[in-house]
């Protein structure tokens, strides 16, 4: 794994200690909290791949934290750390959709790595068969013309997923105004020369950058290239 987010969610700080350094060895960043509602905080500002739950007295509250997170995090991977078998609670838990339960302590760091690895592997093979993306903490679903950002799901026009699907498409170069031009997306489109005050482009970036940017006027993913076009930020395709 590189750069994935893992929040964790458990009040004892020996055992959140032990799961950090389990999950900092495989390549994640770690927001470590102890309740349900400064989880909830963390995950309406960033996207997490795997969210992990220690049970505890928390019952009730982490079955509608995990509807929670399946109702706007789609693709987390939930896994849910047990002290005691409980096979009609652990039901009630993939019905929420979680993806995994664990039980017994002294399997968790041990165990709980060989699961979370296999468990980022599906899902990335599911990914390559589907037709999604992620940008930073945006993931985008071209099939669905979806985009998540910032805890909301937004629907992307066909143009928008034209666009933004050649910008990624094309991301290791600039792209003119020209080219945009000349390509398909705007076959059936009527288009004025950005010489003769055409803003067709400049207008569809900026709805674009107002669904995927985390600061529309302050652009991190798509660039303004002055006086050629835009190009695709370095480093953001995951």
């Amino acid at each position: 794994m590189h750069n994935e987010v893992a929040l964790c969610i458990d009040h004892n700080q020996r055992r959140q200690g032990q799961i950090k350094r389990a999950l900092y060895s495989l390549g994640f960043k770690v927001y470590n909290v102890s309740t349900i509602q400064l989880a909830k905080e963390i995950m309406k500002k960033n996207y997490c791949d795997l969210t992990l739950i220690y049970l505890g007295t928390m019952a009730n509250e982490v079955l509608n934290f995990c509807t929670f997170v399946r109702s706007g995090f789609t693709h987390s991977i939930i896994i849910i750390l047990m002290d005691e078998i409980s096979i009609s609670f652990e039901e009630r838990l993939f019905d929420c959709g979680v993806n995994d339960v664990i039980v017994r302590r002294q399997s968790y760091t041990r165990v709980l790595k060989k699961r979370i690895k296999a468990h980022f592997f599906n899902c990335k093979q599911l990914w390559h068969q589907g037709n999604k993306i992620r940008l930073k903490d945006t993931i985008i679903d071209f099939d669905r013309r979806e985009v998540w950002h910032n805890g909301t799901i937004h629907t992307l026009p066909g143009i928008l997923n034209d666009l933004l699907k050649y910008f990624i498409d094309n991301h290791n170069r600039i792209i003119s105004r020209k080219e945009l031009l000349e390509s398909s997306i705007w076959a059936d489109s009527i288009c004025t020369p950005a010489e003769e005050g055409g803003k067709t482009f400049d207008v569809n970036v900026g709805k674009l950058r107002k669904i995927i940017e985390p600061d529309p006027s302050n652009p991190q993913i798509i660039i303004s290239v002055r006086g050629v076009g835009w190009k695709l930020a370095h480093n953001l395709i995951r």
